[in-house]
């Protein structure tokens, strides 16, 4: 009986560990990808200022400034829908690998009381 009830404990301690490494992984890697994100965002800014002070260091006139402002308001709201298509992309890929998990433990502990409750019910 003791030998059993170790065996059941090193089990669920092994479990618990493949299970906290699996979510370590899949937060490593949704972070990875968001850091990423934010580095390519980081760059964008710095591009659309630049562009911006290009824009005035070129003035010639007004009308040509708001055509200019204008395209360069286009481009980031362009590129902004982007980057927000691209995080959900990683959140709905991180919320996919939990579900996978999830579903993994449910079945598993199913698994593992089914024969408990027909023993018992025998």
């Amino acid at each position: 009986m003791q030998k059993q009830a170790l065996d059941a404990v090193n089990n669920a301690v092994e479990s618990i560990y493949e299970t906290t490494k699996e979510v370590v992984d899949i937060n490593s890697a949704a972070i990875e990808s968001l850091i990423g994100k934010q580095l390519e965002v980081f760059g964008q800014v710095i591009d659309f200022g630049v562009k911006q002070t290009k824009i005035f260091a070129d003035v010639k006139d007004v009308q040509s400034v708001l055509v200019a402002q204008s395209q360069l308001v286009e481009t980031a709201a362009e590129q902004a829908v982007d980057n927000a298509r691209e995080i959900v992309k990683i959140a709905t890929k991180a919320r996919a690998a939990y579900d996978k998990l999830v579903n993994k433990g449910v079945q598993d502990a199913v698994a593992a009381i089914n024969p408990k409750i027909a023993k018992k019910a025998a």
